[in-house]
């Protein structure tokens, strides 16, 4: 008998560590929810001091948004036009690509130190009110540029 209630209190304490351990879960999933729906960033864009709240638009990381494909020539920078109202582009290449928004990209032959080198490969960008975007390969590549509003 004495073997059956110790037996039972032994599983009273698993069930209860088991139910703890749930509500803990539980709990911080909903922190890491609240944490997503109410996230606030500043961008470095604006260097601003203030937080600014990120509210997706309906289309907005959800359905595809406008979709440029461009062919790049080895070594040549191709000006892309942002589409009017664009304010983030997505890129996607078969190939390295340096890409500058706002200016001319260029192939790194040596240290640029003073904030104007083109990246390698960016995966999305913010636009701001810039209208072009510079971008340039070591090779021919194929380049798809998706924007959103």
């Amino acid at each position: 008998m004495y073997g059956l209630i110790k037996e039972g209190y032994k599983m009273r304490r698993i069930l209860v560590g088991i139910s703890v351990l749930l509500l803990v879960g539980w709990s911080m999933n909903c922190f890491a929810l609240d944490k997503f729906l109410n996230y606030k960033h500043t961008t470095s864009a604006t260097r601003s001091d203030e937080n600014t709240p990120v509210v997706p638009e309906v289309n907005y990381a959800l359905k595809q948004g406008y979709v440029n494909t461009y062919t790049l020539t080895a070594t040549t920078n191709k000006t892309i036009t942002v589409p009017t109202g664009s304010k983030f582009a997505l890129f996607a290449a078969d190939a390295d690509i340096w890409v500058r928004v706002g200016a001319v990209a260029a192939i790194p032959s040596g240290d640029t130190t003073n904030g104007t080198g083109s990246e390698l490969n960016p995966s999305i960008r913010y636009l701001d009110t810039n209208t072009t975007i510079g971008v340039i390969s070591t090779s021919a590549a194929k380049l798809s540029v998706m924007f959103y509003k």
